[in-house]
């Protein structure tokens, strides 16, 4: 029931973002901005995608451990409406940073492919000189596959893999300030889903080198957690970010 009423706000929501958009005056101005971002977190927590088998708990960084990474976000807004984009895919490959309970000489080993990726509408509750807030929902999914291997001396005790993917319904709030060419953005959200849930919170320091280029620089904590059936996950991930944007 919780799960049906989130979605069906955010749903509504983006929903209602688009349709004001489009019946928006044609003399109504729309911005288009695309960019791209390197998000380095630390990241804690199990990441447990196998059955009948204990859930590596992993306590690392992205950077010590990465192997492959994509970072992108994208908005286009009206006066008042808006709806925007935001992506985050890593392969990632864990040896040490896999905590153990076990005996010492034992040899972990995880590879991790994860992809986030949200999109959500907003509407303008507060439009001011310098300061805007925004109401936000939309959907966030995951999809996570993983292979963790454990190894004792001569023999392999452990050899397991697997994949999930799920859906949050988001409901949140946005503040936007701009002074000059240096603005302020904070944002959070909350998601629920089917024995799922997830929130992320975020504040941006912006600094606009032309009308059409600007950079960003911040940080970002995101924490999600899956507990249907076989799954076993519980992450935290936070870090800073750094990136830039192009308005179209």
């Amino acid at each position: 029931m919780k799960r049906a009423a989130v979605l069906g706000l955010s749903l509504g929501s983006l929903a209602i973002a688009s349709s004001a958009m489009l019946a928006a005056p044609a003399s109504a101005e729309t911005t288009v901005r695309m960019g791209t971002y390197v998000w380095l977190p630390t990241i804690e927590g199990p990441l447990g995608l196998a059955p009948a088998q204990p859930p590596p708990i992993l306590d690392g960084n992205i950077l010590d451990n990465l192997k492959f990474f994509g970072f992108g976000v994208g908005e286009i807004s009206g006066e008042r409406v808006g709806a925007n984009f935001d992506f985050a895919y890593v392969n990632l490959n864990f040896g040490q940073d896999v905590k153990l309970n076990g005996p010492i000489g034992l040899t972990p080993d995880l590879d991790a492919k994860a992809l986030v990726g949200s999109v959500n509408g907003f509407y303008r509750i507060y439009d001011g000189e310098k300061v805007s807030v925004d109401v936000t929902g939309g959907v966030r999914g995951f999809w996570l596959e993983s292979s963790f291997t454990l190894s004792a001396p001569n023999t392999t005790l452990i050899d397991a893999s697997g994949d999930t993917n799920w859906f949050d319904g988001t409901l949140g709030g946005r503040v936007r300030g701009q002074f000059g060419k240096w603005g302020l953005t904070g944002q959070a959200d909350s998601g629920w889903g089917d024995s799922t849930s997830s929130w992320q919170a975020q504040g941006l320091v912006e600094y606009d080198l032309s009308s059409r280029w600007r950079l960003m620089g911040g940080y970002l904590y995101l924490h999600f957690e899956n507990d249907k059936r076989r799954v076993d996950v519980d992450l935290d991930l936070k870090g800073p970010l750094l990136g830039f944007s192009y308005r179209f």
